[in-house]
């Protein structure tokens, strides 16, 4: 039996964050990864989708380049290369964090799948390591609907999506979250057929309803056939085609294609931990049990990121250890229920928000005033024919006070800074009139919505 002063289950952004503060304060830690150490996000997510996003936005560059007064010859998409240039890149940032955890004398990794065989224990490859604190940080995956007939067909998830070796004609994308807006625009910008099968009424139902209406049109108008309120039973494969089955009040439609991309949500990883053994508890959904100071059922065990569900965002999971960190090293009590916890979506135009929205606002109790601005009456926008979309800021009508920002828009995920920054600090509406910003910039869209009285 190894001992350790903490045994970090995970090495993505959450364990990884995590255990590098705990050896610069000289804690002897054990890392284990049954995978590859960057999580979802190097691997499979962030990191990987928007290098091919960007080869996208560039062969739509190009297409577009005429309204710019440059002759360019239609482009044609080389998937194997945009592909190769995503595994170069991700394996370059890959190598470099396993040199720095090998460099560390107090980080000692293990490759492989734990289980808990007690409170304090873990079993990993035959060896036992046990610590008086350990921290899950598994992470999550790809959730799988128990759909008929999907287990016999070869669907895509949004990992194998990006892994495929050459490109399909036709695609079926079932969901209509995050990875479904991204990926059906990846794919349509590159030449392939997109249809979306959404079991909701609207695209993306977290968001803003206007700004949901939005992008759906700005997807059709791309040539996505997005097919909402649907009911779909059954998937099948016939003579080389997959297919949907859809439920209708006028009876069985199919909706046929080269392949389907399963992007119905994610599921947590903490299935294969046999978490018994350790008296650690889930919820119905099978993500753990945490109080705010990340504590689980069991005495010694935290667990944070995308294991226990909420939010899965990298920034929140990184935020998270660095709260515990403080925690463990500080003493600092931890108040994570709260958070302002940003968001964004990388389609063009990007989607990105933080704070409360329209209806939650109302719902808590503030009198709400909203102010927009579209980008379409925008200069630098008009500039650089960027004109889809635009910014929204919920008010508290009786202060002024800036509660939620929501933006469609050109670099959306780069503008909602500035508001993540102006509500932390409880900003209003009249201290955003009062910053000068650079003309023409896009950033200006944010002082010309304060004054959109």
């Amino acid at each position: 039996m190894k001992r350790y002063d903490l045994i970090v289950l995970g090495g993505g952004s959450a364990g990884m964050n995590l255990a590098k503060p705990a050896a610069a304060n000289g804690w002897k830690t054990a890392m284990v990864e049954g995978s590859r150490l960057g999580g979802t996000c190097i691997n499979d997510g962030c990191i990987p989708s928007k290098t091919l996003i960007s080869s996208a936005r560039v062969m739509q560059t190009v297409r577009d380049a005429r309204k710019f007064g440059v002759i360019a010859n239609p482009p044609q998409a080389d998937w194997a290369a945009m592909v190769d240039r995503k595994e170069r890149l991700i394996g370059k940032i890959r190598n470099r964090i396993y040199n720095n955890i090998e460099e560390n004398d107090h980080i000692m990794l293990y490759d492989g799948q734990a289980v808990f065989t007690g409170t304090h224990t873990v079993e990993v490859n035959g060896e036992t390591l046990t610590a008086e604190r350990i921290v899950i940080a598994t992470g999550a995956r790809s959730a799988v609907p128990p759909l008929t007939g999907l287990s016999e067909i070869n669907y895509l998830t949004s990992t194998s999506a990006m892994e495929m070796k050459e490109l399909p004609g036709s695609l079926l994308i079932l969901g209509g979250g995050i990875i479904a807006l991204e990926f059906s625009q990846l794919f349509v910008r590159l030449g392939v057929e997109v249809t979306i099968v959404q079991r909701g009424d609207r695209l993306a139902a977290n968001l803003e309803p206007e700004i949901s209406d939005e992008i759906h049109n700005v997807l059709e108008s791309a040539g996505i056939n997005v097919k909402t309120n649907t009911n779909v039973s059954s998937v099948g494969a016939e003579h080389g085609s997959v297919y949907v089955v859809d439920e209708t009040d006028k009876g069985s439609v199919r909706y046929l294609a080269d392949q389907i991309l399963v992007a119905t949500g994610r599921a947590s990883n903490s299935d294969m931990l046999v978490l018994e053994k350790a008296g650690v508890e889930t919820d119905e959904r099978g993500y753990i049990v945490v109080d705010e100071g990340f504590k689980t059922s069991a005495e010694g065990i935290w667990a944070i990121g995308d294991v226990i569900g909420g939010m899965m965002f990298t920034h929140k999971a990184w935020h998270d250890a660095i709260l515990l960190s403080r925690y463990f090293f500080k003493g600092e009590k931890i108040v994570s229920k709260d958070r302002l916890i940003p968001f964004a979506i990388f389609t063009e135009p990007e989607i990105a928000g933080v704070g409360l929205g329209e209806a939650t606002a109302a719902k808590a109790g503030y009198k709400v005033k909203v102010q927009r601005y579209p980008f379409s009456s925008h200069g630098r926008a008009l500039a650089t024919e960027k004109l889809d979309g635009f910014v929204k800021l919920v008010l508290d009508s009786d202060s002024k006070r800036i509660l939620g920002s929501h933006i469609i828009g050109p670099e959306a995920g780069e503008l909602i800074h500035e508001l993540i920054t102006a509500i932390h600090f409880g900003a209003t509406v009249y201290d955003l009139q009062n910053l000068i910003h650079i003309h023409p910039t896009l950033s200006e869209a944010i002082n010309s919505t304060a004054w959109s009285v």
